[in-house]
């Protein structure tokens, strides 16, 4: 791909935006350094910000030797999580989910 500033190469980068915590694919110009996107890296970036948009802060609480989550209450509403439910934990590439069973 050649830089719509100076026309020279432009390499494929990864980056991340500190303050959100945020990874992104872009391209980086070799002789100029000026940054762009295509529209699939684009997309990707957007999908990323409506998810966290939606995501909810929880607090984590010691309960004996182990760790407690608390949940918000429009969450388990919606999910009709009571106490005693059971649910299943699994890792995930950004993290851990809950997956209500």
């Amino acid at each position: 791909m050649e830089c719509p500033m100076c026309k020279g190469k432009m390499e494929k980068m990864k980056d991340i935006i500190k303050q959100d915590g945020m990874s992104f694919d872009a391209f980086r110009c070799t002789a100029c350094g000026e940054e762009i996107m295509n529209m699939q890296q684009l997309k990707m970036l957007a999908q990323k910000y409506r998810k966290l948009r939606h995501a909810k802060e929880i607090t984590f609480a010691k309960w004996g030797n182990s760790i407690a989550v608390r949940i918000p209450s429009e969450i388990v509403d919606e999910y009709h999580i009571t106490s005693g439910k059971q649910g299943i934990l699994t890792k995930d590439k950004e993290g851990i989910r809950i997956i209500p069973a």
